[in-house]
């Protein structure tokens, strides 16, 4: 065949059979595809597990006291505001119960360290109105006994 190619030359056309790699190149792109999802898969599990790296990071002690004085400042703060004198240890606890609720945690220790500017504005705004409303009814029976 590569003689018959040879003699006819550059100008004459020479016919080109495409029945037998129709069905290769069918496959190929079938194969192609696969790979294609694999590949895909395979990021969205990456980011997945580098998520859940990111979570096992947990925040360092200038960050765990850093949330302890926002929570003082806060807890002070929204004392002054609602006239709630001596109930600073029920609101910093509603405050951290928030904090845990929303993080997913048990502990405060256990706040990832990616999580700890969305906490630490957690912090800062928090002021459910049934918590406060609860704290100074519990407040108020409190000194109303002494």
């Amino acid at each position: 065949m590569s003689r018959e190619l040879m003699k006819a030359g550059r100008d004459a056309p020479v016919a080109v059979q495409d029945a037998p790699q129709a069905p290769a190149l069918d496959q190929m792109a079938l194969l192609m595809r696969g790979m294609a999802d694999m590949i895909r898969t395979m990021g969205e599990r990456m980011t997945s597990l580098e998520q859940q790296v990111r979570m096992l990071k947990t925040i360092t002690p200038a960050q765990a006291s850093a949330i302890s004085a926002e929570i003082k400042r806060h807890t002070m703060e929204l004392c002054e505001r609602y006239q709630m004198p001596g109930c600073e240890k029920l609101v910093a606890d509603a405050i951290r119960r928030a904090v845990k609720f929303d993080a997913g945690i048990r502990t405060m220790r256990e706040l990832p360290s990616c999580e700890y500017d969305k906490i630490m504005l957690l912090i800062s705004s928090w002021g459910s109105y049934k918590a406060i409303k609860a704290i100074k009814a519990k407040g108020d029976t409190k000194n109303g006994e002494q």
